[in-house]
C-alpha cells in the first residue's frame, strides 16, 4: 500500500516499495524511498496512522525504528547531475493488549510521594466474632510437666485470651460477641488404645479428666461473661474422646467425651439463665456427619473438625485440603465454609493456596517425647484467637494471634 506520510512520499518509480503486513498480533511496515528524512516528535504515531494503523491499537516495538540513509546521483532541471540523500525506515510494530491504555508510572510515582500516614482514629464500630479455640488439652497425659503443667498453661493462655478482646474491642476491630469452640481431644484417656504406654503415662483417671475438662470450659465462658460478651460455645469430637475397644470406635461418633463436655457444661448454664442469660450452646451446629459443625460468624461461614477423619496427603496442609474437596463433591456440611479450623496434628498450619482458608490449630498439651524421639519433631503449644467477620477484612478474618 502507498502510505499517505505528508510531503515525505516514497519515490514510487524505485524498486523500494512502501509495504506493511498485518497479523493477529502485529506486523512490520516499510516506508520505501523518502526524498526527506521524518522528522519525529516524540512517538511514531505520524507514521503508524500514514500505514492507516490506529496508534491506539498499534504501538511501534521498542520504540525500534531501523532508519537508513543513502545517496544517489539526480538529474537536475539544468540537465546537469547531482548527488542527493535518500530515506528509507522499517519497523514492527504490535497490537496492544485489550483492557485499557498502560498505566501512567509517572502518576503512579507521584501518588507514592503524597501518601502521608492517616492521622485519624478509627471510631467504627465493629461487629465481628472474637474467637477462641480449645484444642488438643488431652488432659491426664502425664507428659511435658504432666496435667498440672497443661491446666496451668490453658488458665495463662486464657487469661491473656480476655486481655486480648479488650484490647481489640478498645481499638473497635471486634463486637460483642465470643465464639469458644472445642477442636476435640480435651481428654487423653487411660486405656492404651492410642499407643502402648498411654494406661501408665496417664496422671489422672477418665473421671478426673472429664471434671477438669468441664471445670475449664466453664471457667472459660464466665471469663467472657464477666466482660459483658454474648458467648458462644460449642465442640467437636476428637479421637482421644471416643470410646474404643482393642483400638477401635466401638459406639457411634456422638457418643463421646469431647462432645460430651460441652453437653454437660450446657446443662449447668441452663442451671442458672439470669448469670447465663447471654450465653448459647450450639450443639445443633454438628452437621449431620456428626464430627464437624458449621457456624455463621458475623457472615462468615466457619467449619470446625478435629482433624482425624483427614486421611490422604503429604502433610498436614494437604490432607485438610484434600479432605475438604471431598467434602465439597458430596455436598457435606463443610463444603460451603468460607473457612475451616482443625486440630489433631498439634502444630500451627496456615493456607488459601486453594481459595479458602485453612488453619490447623496448635495444641495445649506437654508434647510428645515418642513422637519426638522418632521424627524429632516438636511444636510449641499455644492457644489461638482471632477476629472473624465480613466487617474484619475482605478474607474474612484478622487479627489472629496465638497465645
Amino acid at each position: 500500500m502507498q502510505p499517505d506520510l505528508g510531503e515525505f512520499q516514497p519515490r514510487a518509480d524505485k524498486t523500494l516499495r512502501s509495504s506493511v503486513e498485518v497479523g493477529a498480533d502485529g506486523g512490520e511496515f516499510q516506508t520505501g524511498e523518502l526524498n526527506r528524512p521524518i522528522e519525529l516528535r516524540s512517538d511514531w504515531d505520524d507514521v503508524l496512522r500514514g500505514f492507516g494503523l490506529d496508534p491506539a491499537e498499534f504501538y511501534v516495538v521498542d520504540d525500534t525504528v531501523r532508519m537508513s540513509k543513502w545517496q544517489q546521483s539526480k538529474r537536475t532541471e539544468d540537465g546537469n547531475r547531482d548527488i542527493v540523500w535518500l530515506y528509507s525506515y522499517k519497523a514492527r510494530f504490535a497490537r496492544r493488549a485489550k483492557g485499557g491504555d498502560p498505566a501512567d508510572v509517572a502518576a503512579l510515582l507521584a501518588q507514592v510521594l503524597k501518601r502521608k500516614p492517616s492521622k485519624k482514629a478509627n471510631t467504627t464500630t465493629s461487629t465481628a466474632t472474637y474467637l477462641c479455640l480449645l484444642s488438643d488439652f488431652q488432659l491426664g497425659k502425664g507428659e511435658g510437666g504432666g496435667t498440672p503443667a497443661t491446666t496451668e498453661r490453658i488458665l495463662t493462655a486464657l487469661d491473656k485470651s480476655v486481655t486480648r478482646y479488650r484490647e481489640l474491642k478498645k481499638l473497635g476491630r471486634v463486637g460483642d460477641t465470643v465464639a469458644l469452640v472445642g477442636l476435640g481431644d480435651l481428654v487423653e484417656s487411660c486405656r492404651s488404645d492410642w499407643y502402648a504406654s498411654q494406661t501408665f503415662l496417664a496422671d489422672l483417671s477418665d473421671r478426673e479428666q472429664d471434671r477438669l475438662a468441664r471445670r475449664l470450659i466453664l471457667h472459660a465462658i464466665d471469663l467472657f461473661v464477666d466482660e459483658g460478651c454474648a458467648v458462644i460455645a460449642t465442640g467437636v469430637p476428637g479421637n482421644h474422646g471416643e470410646n474404643r475397644q482393642n483400638g477401635k470406635m466401638f459406639t457411634n461418633f456422638l457418643d463421646n467425651r469431647d462432645y460430651a463436655a460441652f453437653e454437660t457444661v450446657a446443662e449447668i448454664c441452663a442451671a442458672n439463665p439470669e448469670r447465663y442469660e447471654g450465653v448459647t450452646f450450639a450443639l445443633d451446629a454438628l452437621n449431620n456427619d456428626d464430627l464437624t459443625a458449621t457456624l455463621t460468624l458475623d457472615g462468615v461461614v466457619c467449619s470446625f473438625a478435629h482433624g482425624h477423619q483427614f486421611r490422604s496427603g503429604t502433610n498436614a496442609q494437604a490432607k485438610m485440603e484434600a479432605w475438604w474437596k471431598g467434602q465439597a463433591m458430596g455436598r457435606t456440611g463443610v463444603s460451603e465454609a468460607d473457612i475451616l479450623f482443625a486440630g489433631h496434628l498439634h502444630h500451627f498450619v496456615a493456607s488459601e493456596g486453594t481459595g479458602r482458608q485453612v488453619f490447623q490449630v496448635p495444641a495445649m498439651d506437654g508434647g510428645s517425647q515418642w513422637y519426638q524421639a522418632t521424627s524429632g519433631a516438636n511444636a510449641q503449644a499455644g492457644m489461638m484467637t482471632l477476629v472473624i467477620g465480613r466487617s474484619a477484612s475482605p478474607r474474612g478474618w484478622d487479627d489472629l494471634k496465638i497465645l
